[in-house]
């Protein structure tokens, strides 16, 4: 099977779930083609387009859609697949001069907007990675499949040696201004517990007081070794579970810390934007941690589990390849066949 994936490329959990799942599915024997669109950070070319060789993923940044549609009509793809909602309406124009089926995988949230339905109504599926965006997308409810994202815990995974206790507290994540007041929450809760700066690891440096700025890495893995406690969202706070970290979940809200009793509510999700609890208990669920060694490195322990059980990457793509081969061998490019899944 041959599959034209079309993206753009961004220092965000987005893009590192792109790469994983392009890995993933070589392994699974589909040949994949990447296309990015805009390609929106130096360190592609030094230190991504390296991972994409050496896994033998062929890629190219494609800003031409005719060249774009001439070199796939060499390449002959079966489908093309989207992880990009700037890149869908491209996606349905050479979908439409192929002759081929469409999938969109949607990330976040304002897909109700107008601009998207064409693509939606012509897509052969749609992949939510969460419930709260597959409900964005009812009108489409036969068309839409949840996949959630998935890392591998073989490479995340805790330091071997590192026996001690793992009490740091890590922020990890993009930050932009509408998420800057949950962070001041957060760094005046960790100002109340102990006198070291708050380690921040993100893609823009907030210089706000009482912090200590990381800028953007190529491989967490390290840091989230080093790490015991990470507050994040996303792709983030599941790799930081996989390296055995107790994760508080939060973004623009406060979601609470990942648990047992958290994964089990059904709705949760990894956005960090449902707001179950205030801001202020950010600082009390730190104190509960902090204070009881014993309850922490029990959640690490389960944290480890949790992510070798339920987020495994390998999982993910193998969804996603028995997608593919539903919408090939199921649905007609027109969409006048298209069965539930």
């Amino acid at each position: 099977m041959r599959v034209l994936m079309l993206s753009d490329f961004f220092l965000s959990g987005q893009t590192t779930h792109v790469l994983e799942l392009t890995k993933q599915l070589r392994k699974l024997g589909v040949d994949i083609h990447l296309a990015f669109g805009t390609i929106y950070s130096k360190l592609f070319k030094s230190h991504y387009a390296p991972q994409l060789l050496a896994n033998k993923i062929s890629f190219s940044q494609e800003r031409d859609l005719n060249q774009l549609f001439a070199k796939a009509l060499k390449w002959q793809p079966d489908l093309i697949h989207c992880q990009s909602s700037t890149l869908f309406k491209n996606t349905q124009y050479l979908a439409i001069r192929l002759g081929l089926p469409y999938v969109l995988t949607c990330h976040g949230l304002g897909f109700q907007h107008p601009r998207y339905r064409t693509q939606f109504k012509l897509a052969s599926a749609i992949i939510a990675i969460g419930p709260k965006v597959a409900k964005e997308l009812e009108d489409y409810y036969e068309k839409v499949v949840i996949i959630p994202n998935g890392i591998d815990p073989e490479h995340f995974s805790p330091h071997q040696e590192n026996k001690s206790k793992r009490k740091k507290v890590v922020y990890v994540g993009r930050l932009e201004e509408k998420r800057i007041p949950a962070l001041q929450e957060l760094i005046k809760a960790h100002k109340n517990i102990t006198s070291q700066p708050l380690t921040i690891i993100s893609d823009w440096n907030p210089s706000l007081p009482g912090t200590n700025f990381v800028s953007w890495q190529v491989d967490l893995v390290p840091r989230l070794q080093q790490a015991g406690i990470v507050v994040g969202c996303g792709r983030t706070a599941r790799e930081a579970l996989s390296c055995g970290n107790a994760v508080l979940l939060m973004q623009q809200a406060y979601d609470g810390v990942v648990s047992p009793q958290l994964v089990s509510s059904p709705d949760f999700d990894f956005s960090g934007n449902l707001a179950r609890f205030p801001l202020s208990f950010v600082e009390k669920d730190l104190q509960k941690l902090l204070k009881s060694p014993s309850r922490l490195k029990n959640l690490q322990d389960w944290s480890r589990h949790y992510a070798k059980t339920m987020l495994s990457s390998a999982e993910m793509a193998e969804k996603t390849l028995r997608l593919y081969e539903e919408v090939l061998g199921l649905v007609s490019f027109a969409g006048r066949s298209v069965k539930p899944f």
